[in-house]
C-alpha cells in the first residue's frame, strides 16, 4: 500500500521524496525521462513547475495518480476560465505594491498600460504577479511572448488551442490570427499581456481593431506613442532588495509572496549591513538580486563572502545564473549584453556613447559636458555628440532598450551601474585604456578653470558649474590610478578639481586629489616647472587649511626656492610665495619671521603694481593682522581702513573678499570694547559668507564664532551660545575633530560657560582646545597661553589654587616670550595671576 504524501508538502519536496525512495539520483531520473538534470533540480527546489506533457511522464514513471501527485500545483487563487500564462507565480515576490495598485486602478479597456524599464528590472514578474492577484476580475487571461514574430505566433496558437478555435489546425497563420482577433473583439472582459514587446508594429498586426478587453505590455522602450501609457518599473529600494535577497537565498523562513517585510527583522546587524551593501552595489536590480540569492543558496556562502567574490571576480559572478524560476534564464551579464547588442545596429554612435558613459559616474551625466569635451572622443563619436540631431538619435536608440534615461529638465543622462560593469568587464585592456583616456580628457576640457588663479575669488556661477561636473571628475580618479597617470590631462583635472574643493572648504575631499596632482607633476618630466610650482603651492595651502602648519611651511620654502630660481627674486609670483610663507609663520606665532617677509612682499607689489592694487590690499590685511596680534592696534586699524577703501573701490561693497577685512576689523573693535561697531561689521561679514559660500562653509563658521564672542563679551549669553554651537557643528563636520579652528571655537564656548559660572561644562572644552593647540601649534604658541589662562581662571574661581597656579605661570611665560611684557594679553594674564591669592 502506497504511503500518501504529507499534507502541505510542496510538489518539489514530494518529487524529491519519490525519487529518493527509488534510490535515484537527479541525473538518473533525468536520463530515464529524457529531461535535463537541471530541470529536475529546478522542480525539486520549487523554482519551476513541469509543463503538462512532463507531468504526464512523471506520473506514469512513478505510477501515481496525477490529481494526487500534482495536487500542490493547483492554483491557490481562482483563475480565469481561459488561461495561457506560462509561468508559475514567483515564490519570492516582494514589494512592488505601489505599481500593482496602479495597475489595478488604471488598467482598463480604454487605457492600455506598458511596464517599461531596463532588462532585469522585473517587468515580467510584476505582470505575472498582477495576473495571479487579479485573475478573477477577467474572463480570460492570455499571455503573448511578443519579442519576435515567431514567439508571438506560437503564443497566439496557444490562445487558439485554449479557445478550441477550429482555425488552430489551419496551415495559414493569417486565418488563425484572424480567428483570435475575432474572438477578442466579440468577448469582453479579457486581459492580454504582451511580454517583451520591442517592435510596436508587430503587436498592432494581431490586435483587434476594437478592443473590449485590457491590454498590458512589458517593454524596454520608454516611448510608446499612442499604443499604451508608459509606467516605469523602478529599482527596488533597500528594504525590498534585502527581503528579496534573503528570501531567494532561503536564509529566512516564510519565503512566499505577501509576507510583511517587518517580519524579517530577525537578521543580525552585521548580516543586514552586508545585505544592504550588496543591494546598493547591485543598485536594486531584481535580476541581479535573484541571481545573487541563487548563488548563496547553491554555494552556502554568506552575504559578506559573496561581496568579496563580487569584488574580486565580478565578471564571472555576473555571468553565473544558477538555479532560476524559468521566467528569466539568462544571467545579468548575458541579459545586459544582449540589450547592448540590439542597439548596436540601430545607430552607429549609440554603442560608443554607451562605452563612454560606462566610465563616468552613472547618475546625472551633464549633456553639456559631453559637448564641451567632444573633440577628445574620437572622430566618429565627436561628430555625433557635437550635432544635436544625431545626438538625439543615438539617445533614442539607447532609450529603446532603457539602457540610458534622459532628464529634459536637468539635461542629464543616467544609467545603471551594472550596465557599466558588464560593458567594462567585456572590454579588452587596450580598449578600456582608450576609453579611460577619452573620458579624462573630456572631463578635463569641460571642468572650469580658475580665471583669477584663486578659486576663492571666483563667481558663484562658476561654482555651480563645478559642482555639476564634480561627480564625473571624481569618477576619473580610479581611471587615473589604474592606467592613466602618464596622461597630462590627469594632473590638470586633479589640480582643478582639488582647487575647487579647497575653495569650498571641503578639505577631506580635496586632499587625495591635491596630493595626487603633485605626485603626477613630479613624475611627468615633460611638465613645465610652473605647473609643478602651482600644484606644490595648492598642496601647501591645503595643509595650512588643515592645520598642518609645519608641513605647509616646509613645502612653501621649497616653492619659494623654485620661484626665485625660475622667475627671479622680484617677480610677483615670488612675492606670492613670500606672502604664503609669512602667513604660515604668523599662524605658528613666528611673528619676527613673518614681518620681514610681509614687508618684502609689499615692496615688490608696490614696485610692480602701484599702491591701490587689490594684491596690495591682501598684503596689507596680513600685515594688519600681524600688528593687531602684537597689540599695535592703531597701526593695524589704519591698515584695515586702507584695505577697505581699496576693496570697495575695486570690487564693490558686497564682494566676498571684503568679509575677511570686515571680520578682522570687527575683532579688533571688540577687543577694544567698541561693541556696536564690531557687531555691525561681523553681521555684514556673516551675511556675505552665508549668501556666497553657503551656511555650512568653515569660513561661515569662523564668522559665527567671532559674532558669538562679541555677544559674549557684552554679557548677551543667550545669543552667543547657539552661535558657538552652530559654528562648532559646522567645523567638526567639515574640518574634523582636531582642527585648530575648532580649538578657537571651543575656547570661546568654554569662556562663555565660565562667565555663566558653569565651570563643569567649561573645563572639558578648555582641555580639548588645549590638546588641539599643543598638537598643531606647539606648546609655546600665544593661543596656548590664552587657553591655559582661561583654564587657570576657572580653577581659581573654584578655589582650586594648586591646579591654577602652574597654569598661570606657564601661560605668562609663553605670553611674555612670544608677545612681550607689555602686550595687552600678557598684562591681562599677569593681572589674573596676581588675583590668585
Amino acid at each position: 500500500m502506497q504511503e500518501r504524501h504529507k499534507e502541505g508538502m510542496s510538489f518539489g519536496s514530494r518529487l524529491r521524496q519519490e525519487r529518493q525512495r527509488r534510490h535515484l539520483t537527479q541525473e538518473a531520473l533525468a536520463e530515464a525521462l529524457g529531461f535535463s538534470s537541471k530541470a529536475i533540480r529546478r522542480w525539486e527546489h520549487d523554482l519551476a513547475i513541469p509543463r503538462s506533457f512532463a507531468q504526464q511522464q512523471l506520473a506514469s514513471f512513478f505510477d501515481l495518480p496525477p490529481e494526487e501527485f500534482f495536487e500542490e500545483l493547483k492554483p491557490r487563487v481562482p483563475l480565469a476560465r481561459f488561461w495561457t500564462v506560462p509561468f508559475p507565480r514567483y515564490p519570492f515576490f516582494i514589494g512592488r505594491e505601489q505599481i500593482l495598485r496602479t495597475l489595478a486602478s488604471r488598467l482598463t479597456v480604454e487605457q492600455p498600460l506598458a511596464l517599461w524599464g531596463l532588462a532585469g528590472i522585473g517587468k515580467t514578474q510584476v505582470a505575472i504577479e498582477y495576473t495571479y492577484r487579479f485573475a478573477s476580475a477577467y474572463c480570460a487571461v492570455f499571455w503573448l511572448e511578443a519579442e519576435t514574430q515567431e514567439s508571438l505566433m506560437r503564443s497566439l496558437l496557444q490562445v487558439a488551442d485554449q479557445l478550441q478555435l477550429p482555425q488552430r489546425k489551419v496551415a495559414q497563420q493569417a486565418q488563425m490570427v484572424g480567428a483570435v482577433q475575432q474572438w477578442l473583439a466579440s468577448h469582453p472582459g479579457w486581459l492580454l499581456i504582451a511580454d517583451n514587446i520591442e517592435e510596436l508594429d508587430l503587436l498592432q498586426m494581431v490586435l483587434p481593431p476594437q478592443r473590449v478587453g485590457a491590454l498590458l505590455l512589458t517593454t524596454r522602450r520608454q516611448a510608446l506613442g499612442p499604443l499604451a501609457e508608459p509606467l516605469e518599473v523602478p529599482l527596488m529600494n533597500n528594504e525590498e532588495g534585502i527581503a528579496l535577497l534573503l528570501r531567494r537565498s532561503r536564509q529566512l523562513e516564510g519565503a512566499t509572496a505577501g509576507i510583511a517585510l517587518a517580519e524579517e527583522r530577525a537578521l543580525s546587524v552585521p548580516a543586514e549591513e552586508s545585505a544592504s551593501e550588496l543591494v546598493g552595489l547591485l543598485q536594486g536590480l531584481p535580476l541581479a538580486l535573484d541571481q545573487a540569492g541563487a548563488y548563496l543558496e547553491e554555494t552556502g556562502c554568506s552575504v559578506s563572502e559573496y561581496l568579496s567574490r563580487y569584488q574580486s571576480h565580478r565578471k564571472h559572478v555576473l555571468a553565473y545564473r544558477g538555479l532560476h524560476c524559468g521566467t528569466h534564464p539568462d544571467s545579468v551579464s548575458t541579459t545586459l549584453s544582449l540589450s547592448v547588442q540590439r542597439i548596436t545596429g540601430e545607430h552607429s554612435a549609440a554603442e560608443g556613447l554607451l562605452h563612454l558613459c560606462a566610465f563616468l559616474h552613472p547618475e546625472a551625466i551633464p549633456e553639456e559636458m559631453l559637448v564641451a569635451g567632444a573633440s577628445h572622443l574620437g572622430p566618429e563619436l565627436a561628430s555625433f555628440v557635437a550635432d544635436p540631431y544625431q545626438f538625439d538619435l543615438a539617445l533614442a536608440a539607447l532609450r529603446r532598450a532603457s539602457l540610458v534615461t534622459r532628464s529634459p529638465t536637468t539635461r542629464t543622462l543616467s544609467l545603471h551601474r551594472l550596465v557599466q560593469a558588464v560593458l567594462v568587464d567585456k572590454m579588452e585592456p587596450a580598449s578600456a585604456r582608450l576609453w579611460s583616456q577619452r573620458v579624462i580628457r573630456m572631463v578635463n576640457a569641460a571642468f572650469p578653470e580658475s580665471q583669477s588663479g584663486n578659486w576663492t575669488h571666483e563667481q558663484f556661477g562658476v561654482w555651480v558649474q563645478c559642482e555639476r561636473f564634480l561627480a564625473q571628475a571624481l569618477a576619473c580618479l580610479p581611471l587615473i590610478e589604474a592606467n592613466c597617470s602618464d596622461l597630462p590631462e590627469s594632473g590638470e583635472l586633479l589640480y582643478k578639481t582639488g582647487g575647487y574643493l579647497l575653495a569650498r572648504g571641503r578639505y577631506r575631499e580635496a586632499d587625495p586629489l591635491v596630493e595626487q596632482a603633485v605626485k603626477l607633476a613630479e613624475q611627468q618630466q615633460s611638465l613645465d616647472r610652473t605647473s609643478l610650482i602651482a600644484r606644490l603651492q595648492q598642496r601647501a595651502q591645503l595643509l595650512w587649511r588643515q592645520g598642518k602648519y609645519a608641513n605647509a611651511e616646509t613645502l612653501l620654502e621649497r616653492v619659494l626656492r623654485l620661484k626665485e630660481q625660475h622667475l627671479g627674486p622680484t617677480h610677483l609670483k615670488t612675492a606670492e610665495a613670500l606672502n604664503n610663507l609669512a602667513l604660515v609663520c604668523y599662524t605658528q606665532g613666528k611673528y619676527e619671521a613673518a614681518e620681514p617677509l610681509y614687508q618684502r612682499v609689499l615692496h615688490i607689489e608696490e614696485q610692480q603694481l602701484g599702491s591701490s592694487h587689490l594684491r596690495i590690499a591682501d598684503t596689507l590685511i596680513n600685515l594688519a593682522n600681524l600688528y593687531y596680534t602684537q597689540g599695535k592696534y592703531e597701526t593695524a586699524e589704519a591698515l584695515w581702513i586702507q584695505v577697505l577703501r581699496i576693496q570697495e573701490q575695486q570690487l564693490g561693497p558686497e564682494h566676498l573678499r571684503l568679509a575677511i577685512t570686515l571680520s578682522n576689523l570687527a575683532t579688533m573693535y571688540r577687543d577694544q570694547g567698541r561693541y556696536e561697531k564690531a557687531e555691525s561689521l561681523h553681521q555684514r561679514a556673516l551675511r556675505m559668507r552665508e549668501q556666497q559660500l553657503g551656511p555650512e562653509n568653515p569660513q561661515t563658521a569662523s564668522t559665527l564664532s567671532n559674532l558669538a564672542t562679541t555677544y559674549r563679551d557684552q554679557g548677551r549669553y543667550e545669543q552667543a551660545e547657539p552661535l558657538y554651537q552652530r559654528a562648532l557643528s559646522i567645523q567638526e563636520q567639515q574640518l574634523g575633530d582636531e582642527h585648530p579652528h575648532i580649538a578657537e571655537t571651543l575656547h570661546g564656548l568654554a569662556t562663555l560657560f565660565q562667565k555663566q559660572k558653569k565651570f563643569e561644562e567649561a573645563e572639558p572644552l578648555y582641555q580639548r582646545a588645549l590638546s588641539i593647540q599643543e598638537h598643531h601649534l606647539g606648546p609655546t604658541h600665544p593661543e596656548v597661553a590664552q587657553t591655559l589662562s582661561g583654564l587657570a581662571k576657572g580653577y581659581r574661581d573654584q578655589e582650586q589654587y594648586e591646579q591654577a597656579e602652574p597654569l598661570y605661570q606657564r601661560a605668562l611665560a609663553i605670553s611674555e616670550q612670544q608677545l612681550g611684557a607689555t602686550h595687552p594679553i600678557t598684562r591681562r594674564i599677569r593681572d589674573d595671576y596676581r588675583h590668585l591669592s
